[in-house]
């Protein structure tokens, strides 16, 4: 079981805490925390290479920070599979930080959030595969189906094949 620890205990931290923020480059871009801290996205991040890259011992406490806590939880899981045990998940993630108040900075131009570039592109894809199914061929009947089942996948797992595609597009990597 991962360790975690409430937002409001940020505050507390020393200048020299390690705190690790695994949310997507738009994301981070959009707003981010006002302290000193790292960026790796999840699908990026290699614990091992983490903790050599930084010199990270045994006794540095790693901060795991992501916008609920779900991908910092499996950032927390590769670095203790990864050896390191002394890693603490910041509880509700930069949504629990916005409710305590901590000091976040936001972009002046925000980018969209995954969150809408992937309700856009479902939207899109729902009512392309629908037009087509009615006009062109039945059989594009299923684009909206297998939408629809991503969607529900996605609820049911709380991890979105769909959002952490479009994480990985031009517009959303630059860093």
């Amino acid at each position: 079981m991962v360790k975690t620890v409430s937002p409001q205990q940020i505050n507390m931290l020393g200048d020299d805490a390690l705190i690790l923020d695994v949310r997507s480059h738009a994301e981070h871009q959009a707003e981010c925390l006002a302290c000193t801290h790292l960026h790796v996205p999840l699908d990026q991040l290699d614990a091992r290479d983490f903790i050599a890259t930084h010199n990270v011992n045994q006794e540095t406490t790693l901060y795991m920070l992501c916008l609920g806590g779900v991908r910092a939880t499996k950032a927390a899981e590769q670095f203790i599979k990864a050896g390191h045990n002394n890693v603490v998940v910041i509880e509700n993630g930069l949504n629990g930080c916005k409710t305590c108040s901590i000091p976040l900075i936001q972009s002046v131009r925000p980018s969209m959030s995954l969150e809408r570039q992937v309700r856009i592109t479902a939207g899109i894809f729902v009512a392309v595969g629908a037009a087509l199914g009615l006009w062109v061929n039945p059989w594009f009947g299923l684009v909206p189906l297998l939408v629809g089942c991503g969607l529900v996948l996605a609820g049911m797992t709380n991890s979105c094949a769909m959002g952490m595609l479009l994480a990985k597009a031009p517009w959303n990597n630059k860093a």
